[in-house]
């Protein structure tokens, strides 16, 4: 693929006649970008400034976030295909893509891997399918997101399931894409019960047959390592590398280091 020399975008139909945005920026290999939850693509923004010199990254809106439409009854299936078709778009223009997710969009980049012969390597940091909520609370934020209380969502979400001290959550609301996260509340509930409802079949994940990556911090809730660990397990020959001193969010804190794990990865 030829260098694109800015951002640019383009939109990829669903299987449901959703249309969700691509992102494009920089110039080389193809490498799609998922993001997690309560965020769009531009979450991403500083693992693409560092990956921007050697890789044509395609950043997606997930269905529900920021350019991209939204369907009717929610089932995580539909983020696998939207991932998968992603995927198989980029990859009509430019061959095999190095496929990465964070988070939720880990657990849908997981699932697309398995819905597409397109991916060349798969890196996934800290993917929550089977991640176990806390009794009661998937249901407590409906009724704080159904009282129109957005804010209280994305706190509790922070707070209780992610670990975040109270001052860390001080610092993401003075962050300018706060606004963004609280517009996004309506989606927690339903990715939420999503990954608690999830169950690995036997074998559900067995057509994954590139190399693959699993990413997991080590400060990380041990809910979240251990639903790293049944990802990384479920893919055969899949091996998880620790980020020691980092939880969550490392491609946010310190992206050249990520960036810096995906190409040592993929190198040949």
């Amino acid at each position: 693929m030829s260098t694109v020399s800015a951002v640019d975008r383009f939109d990829v139909v669903a299987a449901d006649a959703v249309s969700l945005a691509v992102w494009v920026d920089g110039g080389g290999p193809p490498l799609v970008v998922v993001h997690g939850s309560i965020q769009d693509h531009t979450v991403s923004a500083p693992l693409v400034a560092e990956l921007r010199a050697d890789f044509t990254t395609f950043a997606m809106d997930r269905r529900g976030f920021g350019a991209s439409g939204d369907g009717g009854e929610y089932v995580i299936e539909r983020d696998f295909e939207d991932v998968a078709a992603v995927v198989d778009a980029v990859a009509t223009r430019s061959g095999p893509v190095v496929l990465w997710g964070h988070s939720y969009g880990a657990g849908c980049a997981m699932g697309a891997a398995a819905r597409t012969g397109n991916v060349s390597h798969l890196v996934l940091y800290e993917p929550g399918l089977g991640l176990t909520y806390p009794a009661g609370w998937i249901e407590a934020v409906e009724r704080v997101v159904a009282a129109g209380d957005y804010e209280n969502a994305v706190v509790m979400l922070f707070r209780d399931i992610l670990g975040f001290s109270e001052e860390q959550i001080e610092a993401r609301r003075g962050d300018p894409e706060w606004p963004g996260r609280v517009a996004t509340a309506p989606t927690i509930a339903r990715e939420a019960r999503a990954e608690q409802e999830w169950v690995y079949r036997p074998g559900a994940f067995a057509s994954v047959s590139a190399p693959t990556l699993l990413l997991s911090g080590s400060e990380s809730p041990p809910e979240v390592k251990s639903a790293t660990d049944a990802a990384a397990a479920a893919i055969r020959g899949a091996r998880v590398h620790v980020l020691e001193g980092h939880a969550h969010i490392a491609h946010r804190e310190h992206p050249a280091m990520v960036a810096d794990l995906i190409r040592r990865f993929i190198a040949p």
